[in-house]
């Protein structure tokens, strides 16, 4: 799964939701208008329209979704979505990153929608009736893209060389020195993910940006609870949360953690991660090298080298 500068855009764009592939890692089509791009498991395709702005359709697991992201300020902000082709228009909620630069839709195109729009000359993107983008997809392999990208999310290979499976096969992360969590810098973004699998199902993951630290919940099977209230718990102290969904495998927390919260997670023992009384991850996290990792992650988000390889690309 969507450049990235702060820890509150990460949990939008995690995979986190859509984010936004770094073109040098791209691969353009013959046409040269869209890139396909792999990273944290999902495949996505850019074209940069006229204006600067940049839409990107994302695929995990054969599912597509899309995001608009601005160059030039706030997106227009609203209640109703929809994406209009010349025969096609398919209505959504539109979900924003931080300061309204991002648009996406917090769901997949469905079998119709994506019919509708192999077959499309031109597209908009609508907020509350107001168009926010336009496009020309006709003559930009558009259809290879679209195509491309679910073919991709599946772990097929094609022009934009290989797959989700194949590539995440090639090189797992570094794992600290007690052997159980990872930590590796991100391609879209100055930050930093660590991550552990909890059980046979959940991950629990550290994110580090800009000197601040969140965490988030991954589902490897299955598909996590929704809920409005999270509730973040260890040993000595706990704080209540608004969970942020992409999909329905990842949640994240609306906002980085607070130094009272830091200062405590950093001697936790366990570790309790809970949406509307329902338990998403209970992990102990004593003698795992924890406190170690939050000193690694903020230091490999702002550039340094370590035991986990390079840092973070730091913005120019």
């Amino acid at each position: 799964m969507r450049l990235i500068h702060t820890l509150a855009a990460i949990a939008v764009a995690l995979a986190p939701l859509p984010a936004l592939a770094d073109a040098r890692d791209a691969v353009m089509n013959k046409e040269g208008y869209w890139g396909i791009d792999v990273d944290s498991g999902s495949c996505a395709a850019s074209m940069t329209l006229q204006g600067g702005a940049i839409f990107l359709l994302r695929g995990t697991d054969g599912q597509v979704t899309f995001g608009l992201f601005s160059t030039k300020g706030a997106i227009r902000k609203g209640k109703t979505g929809r994406i209009q082709t010349e025969a096609y228009g398919f209505d959504f909620k539109p979900s924003y990153g931080e300061n309204n630069e991002t648009l996406y839709y917090d769901g997949d195109f469905d079998a119709r929608a994506l019919a509708a729009l192999r077959l499309a000359r031109q597209a908009q993107v609508l907020i509350d009736g107001q168009p926010v983008a336009a496009m020309t997809l006709e003559g930009t392999g558009f259809e290879g893209a679209l195509d491309g990208v679910v073919a991709c999310s599946k772990g097929e290979s094609g022009w934009w060389g290989k797959g989700v499976g194949a590539t995440s096969a090639e090189a797992d992360p570094p794992l600290n020195k007690e052997g159980v969590w990872a930590l590796e810098a991100s391609k879209e973004g100055p930050y930093c993910i660590g991550h552990a699998l909890v059980g046979e199902d959940r991950q629990l993951q550290l994110l580090a940006a800009g000197g601040q630290v969140g965490m988030a919940v991954g589902a490897v099977k299955g598909k996590l609870p929704r809920g409005r209230r999270g509730k973040f718990e260890t040993d000595a102290y706990s704080f209540a949360f608004k969970p942020k969904y992409d999909g329905d495998r990842y949640m994240a927390s609306d906002e980085p953690f607070d130094s009272q919260a830091l200062f405590t997670l950093r001697r936790a023992k366990w570790v309790r991660i809970s949406v509307d009384g329902r338990m998403l991850v209970d992990a102990e996290v004593a003698d795992t090298g924890f406190p170690q990792l939050i000193d690694d992650a903020l230091a490999c988000a702002a550039g340094r080298e370590g035991w986990w390889g390079a840092g973070a690309r730091q913005p120019s």
